[in-house]
């Protein structure tokens, strides 16, 4: 086990590590020949080209979040995590204003904490380097209405759906590690660049991955937590250099927002939080200590995905591009059966988004490596039925009594003690866990 040091330099080309007793420290370079790395150089280059001009504050931004996406997919949780699990990691990032960001790093250090479960340290530095270049700058755009993150994901897919009926003119921002993600997305704007021409729909996507054991002695970890962080920061980044538009869609459905544990055994770090009150407040605070006029919000969070689902503004163009959505948590898996990679069918968002589309349409076009609920059900001790048996356990406590909903949802996290808020979510869980009750009930009389 090693505790890491990162620190975001701008004066190397390559990793410069050094171990100092148990603890790792790592310069990280942020350019190469004068141009930023890690995707970030044509960023830059195609904001500009659609008159989005980020400030030096929100470069700061895109800077941390580069580094904590980096920190927590590139330092094995296994190899150097606390009993295999919480990890210690210190990050050195320069900034635009010192004594600014160092008031705000209690926020920080807490958002982190409580999205990856892990131990944070933020420290920040002088940056010299600049983003801007005042002779590259043009009067900032105001062709946009709306701002939203986009993942290619069935709940943005249903959010930009609507976007596009309601005739807003949108900028989506996009972020990808790998090759479905980034098909899913890429797929999705081709089928609307066809149905909406004459809406505008630019598609700001960052490919962001990096090496396979790029921090010395860091190994590899495959979980997404801090995907979050860098895609709200990235919309954010993005957004410093709009002129009208203060509001950062984040479209996700209420349950999975929440994402309450469905069983005993998935409590803490077990269970993501990577879009839930808590955190969005927290980024909400951040901001606004920054004097950012910029928020973050959830449009959707008192609805379920079938709900989104059932009232989209065009469901005909919603069940088309379905298919081409990409909602699995571990694609791959389809690989242990000879298969290329394709949605599971058994994971939790698989089945909440088999449940959705059996709400809203009683059919899903979506291809999936396993979809008999009956085979889930009986192998409920094996991998391919663990999912469904937490969501049966969850749902039998439910249906004994509803109130209990009211306890539940703090498990995932502080919530604002606000009685018709608390019940509001507290509804939205029981209506998630309902629709997923029907869906499997219903495969179960037909034995499917």
């Amino acid at each position: 086990m090693n505790r890491y040091k990162l620190r975001a330099n701008y004066d190397i080309e390559s990793i410069v590590a050094k171990k100092k007793k148990d603890k790792v420290i790592v310069d990280v370079p942020m350019l190469s020949n004068g141009n930023l790395n890690y995707g970030l150089k044509d960023v830059k280059k195609r904001l500009y080209k659609e008159s989005i001009y980020p400030t030096e504050i929100g470069f700061d931004i895109m800077s941390i979040a580069t580094m904590v996406y980096m920190a927590d997919t590139r330092i094995e949780r296994l190899k150097h995590g606390q009993d295999s699990w919480t990890r210690e990691i210190e990050l050195e990032i320069p900034v635009s204003n010192v004594i600014l960001w160092e008031n705000q790093i209690s926020i920080i250090e807490r958002m982190l904490k409580f999205l990856t479960g892990d131990l944070w340290k933020i420290t920040f530095s002088h940056r010299s380097w600049n983003f801007s270049i005042p002779e590259e700058i043009g009067e900032k755009t105001n062709k946009y209405n709306k701002v939203s993150l986009f993942s290619g994901g069935m709940d943005s897919l249903i959010s930009t759906i609507n976007l596009m009926e309601s005739k807003q003119n949108t900028l989506l921002i996009s972020h990808a590690g790998e090759g479905l993600t980034k098909n899913a997305q890429q797929n999705i704007i081709n089928h609307f660049d066809n149905k909406y021409p004459d809406i505008l729909h630019t598609w700001m996507d960052l490919w962001m991955v990096f090496p396979n054991n790029y921090i010395p002695e860091g190994g590899d970890d495959n979980n997404t937590r801090s995907r979050s962080f860098l895609f709200i920061g990235y919309g954010v980044f993005a957004m410093t250099g709009l002129s009208n538009v203060s509001e950062l869609m984040v479209p996700e459905n209420g349950l999975i927002a929440l994402n309450v544990p469905l069983d005993e055994t998935r409590i803490g770090s077990f269970s993501t939080r990577t879009t839930h009150p808590f955190y969005l407040s927290l980024w909400n605070e951040l901001l606004s200590n920054l004097e950012l006029n910029i928020h973050v919000k959830n449009p959707y969070w008192n609805k379920t995905k079938g709900e989104m689902a059932a009232e989209c503004k065009n469901k005909d163009v919603l069940y088309d591009t379905m298919k081409i959505s990409f909602s699995c948590s571990s694609p791959g898996k389809a690989r242990w059966r000879g298969l290329s990679p394709q949605h599971c069918g058994y994971c939790v968002p698989c089945i909440i988004r088999r449940a959705a589309m059996y709400k809203a349409f009683g059919k899903d076009g979506t291809l999936y490596t396993e979809k008999s609920i009956l085979k889930m059900q009986k192998k409920s001790s094996e991998g391919i039925g663990i999912q469904l048996r937490s969501f049966q356990y969850a749902i039998d406590k439910i249906k004994k009594d509803k109130r209990r909903a009211l306890l539940y949802i703090h498990k995932p996290g502080p919530l604002p003690q606000d009685e018709v808020y608390l019940k509001e979510l507290a509804d939205t869980y029981v209506r998630g866990l309902v629709e997923v009750d029907n869906f499997i009930q219903a495969n179960l009389k037909k034995r499917g």
